[in-house]
């Protein structure tokens, strides 16, 4: 993932050598209607019968799963299956050491190739235990762009009671120890992670991911970092040794977190928790000793709450227990209150805390159903996210749809969209979408507005036959410049943006980034801070009868381009208006 969003990232990689951001003055076009919240529905209640007969209930007896004992690395990659606990009875289990390393995987896993080598994936399994039979089993790989043990689209999960991290070789690691993407139901028990990982554990889109009694140790950049993700608790872990780039524990855009009965030492890193947009991330009964932060503690979009912790003789280069005094409430205690430094300082360490991931009682919203036409007609910024599906026409009724208003905002995914962490908030990203049009009746009657100022308005990837027409996008106005943009397209082949108002502090009205077949007409563009148009590796683009007025910055910005119009006029290479 890390990866992947520097890549999106890349437009205003390029333009921080090109640019300074001006201050946000773009203003929304005004709504006439706001927008109405759809009336619930009322099914008729079906009548039972006269003399029911309720049968006995049918139990389905459970599956034992089957047990395997694995003393080399082939045995322990072929037993990888569902509804099956692995035993590992040896003592060195080297991944880049197994037979097929590379080429051949099984029913349940893959080679991942890396820049220097191939990394495991174990993918869509449920029921999968891994553990150790008695002390001393490592699991270990050499490729340092490789995580140890990857595991995308898994549920009900259990590693316990093995080491594992990357052997010692040349150059800075890249993966992690564990890694996992869009998994569910995972435990890690008396395990120990070791670097020279990047993290201890790397999440995204995963929930309920309890780690419990684990060392991470001697790791690159922290000890844990997620993105997306919920219910995930970190109880009576050792974290020690760290001589990280990034906050020790980082949480971007995640809900219900925990850290608790930990003890957290020797460790050198920017700061020892940062949370972005992060609900709920709860610290209780940790002690944190002989660290060295340049401050203790970062957070913004909501704060982090904490007590029962000891602080004994951490180095704070900083001088601050918080990152930065400009955000605030960053740390508070469960009933709101917002440290002090010498609070914090005074407080006594909590024994045994327990914690449990609230029970979330909100309704999942569905999409409204397609009228005869096919298209969907939505009202709410909760209904348009729910209809985002291929070949769909989402018709939006009048109103102002403000994506931070989304009850999944920031924490949510679908198979079709996700929100993706910037510094100051999450933004909306459409993903693997093929035929799909977003429509209105006129711009000056439909907004869609963005809040964070480093995040796109709307971005679509990887998707193909995208329409934008007869509505406004911008960010809402606030303090600050920005850093995104209005519309931005990676990987996409045919999008076409028609009868728009686009509009700043947004930094460019469209991007486009190794895409194809991209038209935008008859589109208002004002008020962007860098420019109206940056293309990237982007072929035959046309731009049509565009009222472009109040920019700052240049026209186009195009670079490793082929055949892109505006007005029938071919654009040039490089900077221009």
């Amino acid at each position: 993932m890390k990866r992947e969003h520097v890549i999106r990232l890349l437009p205003v990689l390029l333009l921080s050598m090109m640019i300074v951001l001006a201050g946000c003055t773009g203003e929304s076009a005004p709504v006439e209607t706001a927008a109405v919240t759809p009336a619930l529905t009322q099914t008729a209640a079906t009548a039972a019968p006269t003399k029911a007969v309720t049968p006995p209930p049918t139990e389905t007896p459970a599956v034992e799963p089957t047990v395997v004992q694995a003393a080399t690395v082939e045995e322990l990659l072929r037993a990888i299956g569902p509804n099956t606990v692995i035993e590992l009875t040896g003592r060195s289990y080297d991944l880049s050491a197994a037979p097929g390393y590379g080429n051949f995987g099984g029913d349940w896993y893959y080679w991942q190739h890396d820049y220097d080598g191939y990394g495991l994936v174990v993918e869509n399994v449920t029921g999968l235990t891994i553990r150790a039979q008695k002390s001393g089993a490592e699991i270990v790989t050499l490729p340092r762009y490789s995580s140890v043990i990857k595991l995308v689209g898994c549920a009900d999960v259990t590693l316990e009671g093995f080491t594992a991290g990357h052997v010692e070789g040349p150059g800075a690691c890249i993966g992690a120890v564990i890694e996992l993407e869009n998994c569910r139901d995972v435990r890690v028990s008396a395990c120990d992670l070791y670097g020279c990982g990047t993290y201890g554990a790397e999440m995204s889109s995963c929930r309920a991911v309890h780690m419990t009694d684990t060392t991470i140790r001697d790791c690159s950049y922290g000890a844990a970092t997620m993105t997306g993700c919920e219910d995930v608790l970190f109880d009576g872990c050792s974290v020690y040794g760290i001589d990280g780039y990034d906050s020790l524990f980082t949480a971007q855009s995640c809900r219900d977190l925990a850290l608790i009965n930990s003890l957290i030492r020797d460790n050198k890193a920017p700061s020892f928790v940062r949370g972005e947009y992060t609900r709920d991330f709860y610290i209780a009964g940790c002690e944190i000793s002989r660290n060295r932060f340049e401050g203790m503690f970062s957070s913004s979009g909501y704060p982090l709450v904490m007590e029962g912790c000891a602080f004994r003789n951490n180095t704070l280069e900083s001088g601050w227990f918080y990152e930065s005094y400009l955000i605030t409430p960053q740390v508070v205690d469960p009933d709101g209150h917002e440290y002090l430094d010498t609070e914090m300082e005074a407080l006594s360490l909590m024994t045994d805390v327990t914690w449990a991931a609230p029970e979330r009682s909100e309704a999942a919203v569905t999409a409204p159903e397609q009228d005869a036409d096919g298209v969907i007609h939505v009202k709410t910024v909760d209904e348009l996210l729910a209809s985002i599906a291929p070949d769909a026409t989402i018709y939006l009724e009048d109103g102002v749809y403000r994506l931070s208003d989304a009850a999944d905002y920031g924490i949510g995914r679908s198979e079709y969209y996700y929100w993706m962490p910037c510094v100051d908030g999450p933004g909306l990203v459409i993903t693997g979408v093929s035929s799909l049009t977003l429509t209105a009746a006129a711009p000056h009657r439909v907004s869609i507005t963005a809040e964070p100022r480093f995040a796109e308005v709307l971005s679509f990837e990887y998707c193909d036959n995208i329409a934008v027409e007869n509505l406004t996008a911008g960010h809402t106005q606030a303090v600050g410049s920005c850093a995104g943009g209005v519309l931005s397209f990676l990987n996409v082949r045919g999008a076409r943006v028609e009868d728009c108002s686009l509009y700043g502090c947004g930094i460019l009205g469209v991007t486009g980034i190794s895409s194809q077949e991209l038209t935008v007409r008859h589109t208002e563009i004002h008020d962007c801070s860098a420019g109206a148009f940056f293309f990237n590796d982007t072929n035959n683009v046309t731009i049509d009868a565009c009222n472009i007025h109040d920019i700052g910055g240049s026209t186009y910005q195009v670079f490793d381009c082929s055949n892109i119009k505006a007005d029938g006029k071919a654009v040039p290479e490089g900077i221009s208006d």
